[in-house]
């Protein structure tokens, strides 16, 4: 009985040590080195002792080892860019859940493209000169993400307008660049529907335009060998 009692004080006494000196996992180290750094999603990659973070908008790396970020592209000998691939693969899953409902629907074809714009993007307008003769067999769903404030004020002037399509065309076709003169009206209808975009590109992780998603397939910027591709597959 002796024995017992002893070997169970050891056991206690010991308990509180062991339980402090056991090592942290390299997530559980991040998360006290950053703690202000939330994120979606922390993975180990191919490369030793660097875990990818993912906070939503975009791929970072942690380095456990020296207990650092790396910010940038980690790119590979033959060319690879892994960052950007992981990147497209997390903005299509949030694409593919995206609802239209919002979005400024243009064309009837069934091939359905979702693309953000920002109508003064001069690879936005070779985007609209390539899916304007295609209004038979796309439909495109236009979300609007401006990168200046003169954009803004051609987007509102398109959600302001009780014909959009028409003033859509009108804005990506440089009828109204210049000093053209814009509705810029206060309706909530419009207010609500530039705020769904503005959100629907945060949710996402939308960084620059154009960007497009087809057939579960992200291509960002105007890629048309790409985009034409996608599209009689």
């Amino acid at each position: 009985m002796k024995k017992l009692l002893i070997a169970l004080a050891i056991s206690v006494l010991l308990s509180p040590g062991c339980a402090s000196s056991q090592k942290l996992s390299s997530e559980e180290q991040f998360k006290k080195s950053f703690p202000k750094n939330t994120y979606e999603t922390f993975s180990e990659t191919s490369l030793k002792g660097i875990y990818e973070v993912y906070n939503g908008k975009q791929v970072y790396y942690y380095l456990s080892q020296d207990d650092a970020l790396l910010l940038g592209s980690i790119v590979t000998k033959d060319g690879k860019n892994l960052t950007q691939e992981s990147n497209t693969k997390k903005m299509a899953a949030k694409l593919a859940a995206l609802p239209l409902d919002k979005a400024l629907k243009i064309g009837s074809g069934k091939t359905a493209v979702v693309e953000f714009i920002d109508p003064n993007c001069h690879y936005c307008k070779l985007s609209y000169d390539f899916f304007n003769k295609r209004k038979k067999d796309v439909t495109l769903y236009v979300f609007f993400f401006p990168l200046s404030e003169d954009s803004e004020k051609k987007i509102r002037h398109i959600l302001c307008s009780k014909n959009m399509e028409q003033a859509f065309n009108d804005v990506l076709g440089g009828k109204l660049d210049g000093s053209a003169r814009l509705n810029l009206c206060g309706d909530k209808n419009a207010e609500d529907m530039l705020k769904a975009h503005l959100n629907a590109a945060s949710k996402i992780g939308v960084r620059g335009t154009p960007l497009l998603y087809i057939k579960g397939q992200v291509v960002p910027g105007f890629d048309q060998p790409v985009i034409e591709k996608l599209l009689t597959e």
